[in-house]
């Protein structure tokens, strides 16, 4: 299997600045823009924009090699990058101690406990948090 290492993406919105490649391993999620078809690539420094759905790079990332969960309908976790799991807010934050202005991704309350099972198999170095962990 080939393993992608970079994506091509747009630094703004409309791809007016022009692009640049950024190694997966940077991207903590990645989330449906506003409009049709904008994908929002959310890293500790940016956030930068690539055509096509949701459902289209989770499925492209997962069979490259990497590991990707949908855990809201318009979001999708790198699960190798989150280290804890807030279960009050239901949160994934990506650094070991939470600040102020932490990255985080929101999880569906509505799949809550069936994302945390899944991101426990596939990182069982997650630390869960806060009332209703499973």
């Amino acid at each position: 299997m080939i393993k992608l290492l970079n994506l091509t993406v747009a630094t703004d919105p409309e791809a007016i600045s022009g692009g640049e490649n950024i190694p997966v391993n940077k991207v903590l999620y990645i989330s449906r823009g506003r409009k049709r078809n904008q994908i929002m690539v959310h890293t500790f420094d940016k956030i930068f924009y690539m055509t096509g759905t949701l459902k289209y790079w989770e499925t492209f990332l997962n069979n490259s090699g990497f590991k990707f969960l949908n855990v809201d309908r318009g979001k999708t976790l790198n699960v190798e990058k989150v280290k804890i799991v807030n279960g009050i807010f239901k949160d994934a934050y990506f650094e070991s101690e939470i600040a102020k202005l932490s990255q985080r991704c929101p999880i569906a309350y509505h799949r809550y406990n069936e994302v945390i099972k899944e991101l426990g198999i596939m990182n069982p170095n997650i630390i869960f948090t806060g009332a209703a962990t499973t």
